[in-house]
């Protein structure tokens, strides 16, 4: 359990809210220490007439943090996001920490059609950009009705 430093409104009082307030920073910090963190990158996935676009969302991260792979027709997207406190920075007291940390991986099944010769993956402003091109005689045809 880490120590807490509260809020200068907080740091000396005794109430029943300190108390309630407390059990339940407790109760937080056990779940999340024992999961080692909490990070889910959030990701779209949109679809053309030629292609596959995934998004992922990693902000705080460079492409050097980010693994991709693809085998069996399962794209996996896995890396960490690392905690930026500064160990040596006594000065600083965090009162409130909602971002997520930690190793994520993602997978995602795609259909037996992408071209997996030619996926590429672009990272830019902390949003990852996959690109999965079908492969053009099993990518199928729009038929019209007449």
């Amino acid at each position: 359990m880490r120590t807490r430093n509260l809020p200068t409104t907080f740091a000396n009082r005794n109430s029943e809210l300190t108390s309630f307030s407390n059990w339940m920073d407790r109760i937080f910090d056990e779940v999340v220490h024992q999961n080692g963190g909490t990070f889910v990158p959030t990701l779209n996935v949109s679809e053309t007439d030629q292609t596959f676009e995934i998004s992922v969302a990693l902000p705080g991260m460079s492409r050097d943090d980010v693994e991709i792979h693809y085998e069996n027709d399962v794209l996996t997207i896995s890396g960490e996001r690392k905690w930026k406190h500064e160990e040596n920075d006594k000065e600083r007291r965090y009162h409130r920490v909602e971002s997520g940390y930690g190793s994520f991986s993602r997978s995602l099944p795609l259909p037996n059609f992408v071209d997996s010769e030619k996926i590429t993956a672009e990272f830019s402003n902390g949003e990852l950009i996959i690109t999965a091109p079908k492969l053009k005689e099993k990518a199928g045809k729009k038929i019209q009705v007449k």
